[in-house]
């Protein structure tokens, strides 16, 4: 029995301003650290969308992709506050008018190319 984390259920935390190549970097690193022999068949970052390559993992071919995938939580600082501020009075007990909200954030994930040829 394989106990590996399935590919499909790895997923990379990796910011918007980080960009596609860098979540494309981290997500086959995180692969390989779970144990699977990833071979990049190729990478497509120029193109709209949230498709950053194709990986083949062992006889299986995944499409990367980055993009709003995991719940994040965002802290919201009452107008003319400085954020900083805000953090520091946080760290010590006093929350100021901050408030916190959840939102989706940017990961990375793959999908499996069924029926796809290669």
């Amino acid at each position: 029995m394989d106990t590996r984390t399935d590919p499909v259920e790895i997923i990379a935390r990796v910011g918007e301003r980080d960009g596609r190549q860098r979540a494309f970097d981290v997500w086959v690193h995180k692969a390989m650290k779970a144990g699977w022999a990833v071979a990049v068949e190729s990478t497509s970052l120029d193109r709209p969308g949230t498709e950053c390559g194709v990986v083949e993992i062992e006889g299986l071919r995944y499409r990367i992709h980055h993009g709003k995938r995991v719940r994040g939580t965002v802290a919201i600082v009452p107008a003319g506050q400085h954020l900083i501020a805000a953090t520091v009075k946080l760290t010590m007990g006093e929350s100021d008018g901050v408030s916190f909200t959840s939102e989706f954030v940017h990961a990375a994930w793959v999908e499996p190319l069924v029926d796809e040829p290669a």
